[in-house]
């Protein structure tokens, strides 16, 4: 018996219909989620295959998912990047993960393509491949209930795609149930070459433990660790977007302005999108699959401008990216266009660096201010822009460019449009703090998907960590200084392992070591997957594990994307321009401060200092 797994992994081949299982047990030294899909897409996708028959798409539930562990319910996707040609790793919340592997699965691993527009169905153990035809053109809360409606299932979890990722948006992503992104590398407009709109999950499998008492004693300590957390209790509060969008509770948090040309708001522009702002539409909270921290709002908003808007969701992601980003500080038609978002099954982070790049170009005279479709490039133009999401989300008009992503809509346009595109290996950023948190920009500079935060950058600046505590977590009193640069390469490269580990045993980053460092707990996370699974080891030979998989991934985007230590930038934008006001008024970064961090980095991974490649894949089998 495989403890903390369901014991199979299957494989779809779409082209000829070809569903195959395979024992998990084998794959046990890549522990499941986000480390067992890097290894299988590193194995199986082979360089310069262009085709999307020849693409490879992993989804994969880590051990401690279904096991009864508060926030224990992500699932990985792992992809080659749409945009950048690079990895592409997701984690997604939601019911599906749980429910994958209560149907019987650890992972799906899905090549090829179909004839005709199907659905994977996994239920109680079984696989088949269903007729999608009645379901193409749905949007995504039209899709979830025409799933329900089909199998009469509360069990039912799914992960699919909206109009989109069929029209094949390269900013398109997969969505978890009604609100939840797998948001990154364009993993929606695979599914869509692929002619696969969904994958159904319904079961109910108990998953074995290998000592169910002690993890029923441990998930009872930390329950009530949870629910006497400050960081749990500002979630459940006001969410991400309380926590950290438009200035956050503290006033603190840099929020990107206009195309990321500032990361100031001042009290006033920031009041209208701020989370209380919003209370007056909230008729409840949502969450993932046995989650007590609910971070999700539902909203319903009656709109003279757009009618009834009911909505779910709302992280600071969009807050930040559809809002003042945009130059917008309208709640109504930032809620529009987050809905949308998630109706057309679009990733914010792509959709707002794409828009934000239009206006300015709009602004500076590059393209006209005038589009069709009713579509007028001004920054703050609520409905205009909210037309543009919808040309993005359904390849018309000018959305068609902006839908290939920010990078490739800039090479199309030309006329020197790059210098104003903001990405990071080809991706667009969405992002706040660049200027003036150091670790915080230096993991998105070095993040091996392009573009993002989610991998090496810590909260420690935010969360303004004190010295004592950085000297006793991180071995550097700065950790929790934003403008300090010293020992910010090691504090990075670290995070990244952390995050890899917590990718990989399927749990919310948001509690276990995002905004609460007590859950950080190498040692700890160790003892949750041994009681969960047998599979002994100590927090040391985890991380060393964790940045085994980090250098797994920077191969992978070396070689199919030809990245290395030159790529590993901001644009100059973050150097030559300062923080207007607030805070951190005059910082910006500087660049031989930068690439001493860069030196850093790659020296603490073991990596070539000169090139940022790795010499060669460290050893760290967890079953070492």
């Amino acid at each position: 018996m495989t403890f903390a797994y369901s014991g199979k992994i299957l494989w779809i081949n779409l082209s000829n219909a070809e569903l195959r299982e395979e024992a998990t047990e084998p794959y046990l030294e890549w522990i499941g989620g986000r480390g067992l899909g890097s290894y299988l897409l590193s194995k199986h996708q082979k360089p310069g295959a262009a085709s999307a028959a020849e693409e490879f798409i992993v989804i994969a539930a880590g051990p401690l998912v279904a096991t009864g562990l508060p926030l224990g319910s992500r699932t990985a996707v792992s992809a080659r990047n749409r945009l950048s040609g690079g990895i592409s790793y997701s984690n997604v919340g939601g019911d599906f993960g749980n429910r994958l592997k209560m149907a019987g699965y650890d992972a799906l691993i899905i090549h090829g393509v179909s004839q005709k527009p199907v659905y994977l169905l996994l239920q109680d153990g079984k696989a088949s491949l269903l007729n999608a035809r009645p379901l193409l053109g749905l949007k995504i809360s039209a899709l979830r209930q025409a799933l329900l409606d089909a199998h009469q299932d509360n069990r039912l979890s799914f992960l699919g795609i909206g109009p989109a990722g069929e029209n094949k948006a390269a900013v398109s992503c997969l969505m978890a149930d009604r609100a939840h992104a797998a948001g990154w590398g364009g993993s929606g407009a695979i599914f869509g070459d692929k002619r696969l709109k969904a994958v159904v999950a319904i079961g109910s499998k108990d998953i074995p433990l290998f000592d169910k008492e002690g993890l029923r004693k441990k998930i009872q300590e930390l329950n009530w660790r949870i629910n006497t957390s400050e960081a749990a209790a500002g979630l459940i509060r006001g969410g991400t977007h309380g926590m950290a969008g438009a200035g956050g509770y503290s006033g603190l948090v840099p929020t990107g302005v206009k195309n990321l040309q500032d990361e100031y708001l001042s009290p006033e522009e920031s009041a209208p999108i701020k989370e209380d702002a919003f209370r007056q539409w909230e008729t409840g909270r949502s969450g993932c699959f046995g989650c007590g921290v609910p971070c999700l709002h539902t909203y319903r908003m009656e709109s003279a401008r757009y009618g009834q808007i009911i909505s779910e969701g709302m992280h600071a992601n969009s807050v930040r990216g559809l809002a003042s980003n945009w130059g917008i500080d309208s709640a109504e038609d930032l809620l529009m266009a987050h809905t949308l978002c998630n109706e057309y099954g679009l990733n914010v982070d792509g959709v707002s660096a794409a828009a934000a790049f239009a206006l300015e170009c709009a602004e500076k005279g590059i393209i006209p201010k005038e589009q069709a479709g009713g579509v007028t490039l001004e920054w703050g133009n609520g409905p205009a822009l909210v037309n543009l999401v919808k040309q993005i989300g359904e390849g018309v008009g000018l959305g068609k460019t902006l839908g290939k992503g920010v990078f490739a809509a800039a090479q199309e346009i030309g006329k020197g449009s790059q210098k104003l595109a903001m990405t990071v290996k080809k991706v667009g950023v969405n992002e706040q703090g660049l200027r003036s948190h150091r670790a915080w920009a230096l993991g998105i500079m070095t993040s091996t998907r392009g573009g993002g935060h989610l991998g090496g950058s810590p909260q420690t600046e935010n969360r303004r960590i004190s010295a004592e505590v950085g000297q006793r977590i991180f071995n550097n009193p700065q950790a929790g200084a934003p403008g300090a640069y010293a020992g910010k390469g090691k504090l990075v490269a670290q995070t990244e392992g952390l995050k890899v580990v917590i990718d990989s045993f399927g749990l919310c980053y948001f509690i276990y070591g995002w905004y609460d460092l007590s859950f950080a707990n190498l040692d700890e996370l160790a003892e949750l997957l041994y009681l969960a699974s047998g599979l002994k080891l100590n927090g040391a030979k985890l991380l060393k594990w964790g940045l085994r998989v980090h250098t797994l991934e920077r191969q992978f985007s070396a070689e199919h994307g030809g990245y290395s230590r030159k790529d590993d930038r901001l644009p100059e934008r973050f150097f030559e321009t300062a923080v207007s006001g607030g805070p951190y008024k005059g910082a910006h970064l500087t660049h031989t401060e930068v690439e001493k961090m860069l030196d850093e980095y790659y020296a603490y991974l073991g990596w070539d200092v000169e090139t940022g490649l790795p010499n060669n894949l460290p050893e760290g089998s967890v079953q070492q």
